[in-house]
């Protein structure tokens, strides 16, 4: 069995708790930012679901859209910086 994809996943778990948890460190001020970061919530768990479910059975691909929503919800939370004036 090759070892490889097990250290993926467990690169991306561990990456995307870490974006996790620097992204809710508070609620976004924008409605449509926070509608957007809720779809991002949910589409999470979908795929966490079907982890769950299957197992490591899609090619590190599951993991890779993980720690893409991650990043996007790392994205809304700049915008959200830049649209209360914290960033310039």
């Amino acid at each position: 069995m090759n070892v490889q994809p097990r250290k993926l996943i467990v690169a991306t778990a561990c990456l995307a708790a870490v974006l996790s948890a620097c992204t809710t460190a508070y609620a976004l001020s924008h409605p449509n930012f926070q509608a957007a970061d809720n779809a991002i919530v949910a589409a999470l768990q979908h795929i966490r679901n079907a982890q769950q479910v299957n197992g490591p059975t899609f090619g590190g691909h599951a993991g890779r859209a993980e720690q893409l929503l991650q990043e996007a919800r790392t994205e809304l939370s700049i915008a959200d910086e830049f649209h209360r004036g914290i960033r310039y």
